[in-house]
């Protein structure tokens, strides 16, 4: 049986994990850890949703929408936008939300707003009609202390008192099991998963080599990259040859193994290669001169 949980969080990884990580310690800090639900540790399938999420939403009392500057364009590897598609799981979590009429709270963060009606699927326009709450970063420790008293008015109960500094740690990271393992072989084959040891003992990751039309499409990759990269906290490994850029992804905490702070960065580096991958022409695809000098950064 699916245990009950008061507060439900909806987000997007490659938009708001890092602040929808550290709100769900706020609130479990507040409500009781067994009061909040928040997916981190699972590469997200129809099935996994069906499955495993879904009893989970049905069973909440309250429902927290996460909108960051992101959430609305965010593009699968074809450049369709994912909430145009009826199995994007956000998608899918607000219609669920809606149809089962539960409370919902869209919280809107970094600037954004609400999209507009015209932006969205008809069936989570209704998403609009409910007032949405905005968190202010700059303020965020005294705009937390007023939402968490918010919630618990839509929950009629009663906080405890936290006051945790803000950025939060990451919930707990675990490695991917073999399950999720086997789906990030599906989600993105263009990454391998690769086993060599170090210094340090056996080291798991995931790897792929990036090929640009230029070296300074390459360098413009890495620097545009590293400003998600530095906000994530959660860095690569990566070797520049020419215009090859090769990525190694690893979490060392958990004895350098792939986890879902892999899996974010990987899906994000894909999404970002596609405003760099048509300027190659097939004749230039592995025109790689020999390797005379690495740059590491």
């Amino acid at each position: 049986m699916v245990p009950k949980c008061d507060i439900f969080i909806s987000y997007r990884r490659l938009d708001s994990a890092i602040f929808s990580q550290w709100l769900a310690n706020q609130l479990s800090a507040a409500y009781g850890q067994d009061s909040v639900f928040i997916d981190t540790q699972n590469i997200r399938t129809a099935d996994v949703w069906a499955e495993q999420i879904e009893q989970r939403l049905i069973n909440s009392s309250l429902v927290l929408i996460v909108i960051g500057k992101a959430w609305l364009s965010i593009a699968d590897e074809f450049g369709r936008r994912r909430i145009d598609l009826q199995d994007d799981w956000v998608r899918r979590e607000i219609e669920v939300s809606l149809s089962s009429k539960k409370k919902i709270l869209p919280v809107l963060i970094e600037g954004a707003t609400l999209p507009a009606k015209q932006a969205l699927p008809p069936s989570i326009a209704p998403l609009l009609d409910i007032q949405a709450r905005t968190m202010d970063l700059e303020g965020v420790q005294r705009d937390m202390a007023e939402f968490v008293n918010e919630v618990g008015i839509l929950l009629g109960r009663k906080p405890a008192s936290v006051d945790v500094a803000y950025p939060f740690p990451l919930l707990t990271i675990s490695p991917l099991d073999e399950q999720n393992l086997k789906v990030l072989a599906e989600r993105l084959p263009t990454w391998q998963i690769v086993t060599r040891a170090d210094e340090k003992g056996d080291k798991t990751e995931l790897v792929r080599k990036f090929e640009f039309k230029s070296f300074r499409d390459a360098i413009h990759f890495m620097n545009t990259a590293a400003r998600f990269i530095d906000q994530r906290d959660h860095h690569p490994e990566w070797t520049n040859i020419w215009r090859t850029v090769i990525v190694r992804l690893t979490t060392w905490d958990i004895g350098s193994k792939p986890s879902m702070l892999d899996v974010d960065v990987a899906a994000y580096l894909d999404q970002l290669y596609q405003a760099y991958a048509p300027k190659i022409r097939q004749k230039d695809i592995g025109d790689i001169l020999p390797p005379r000098a690495v740059a590491h950064s």
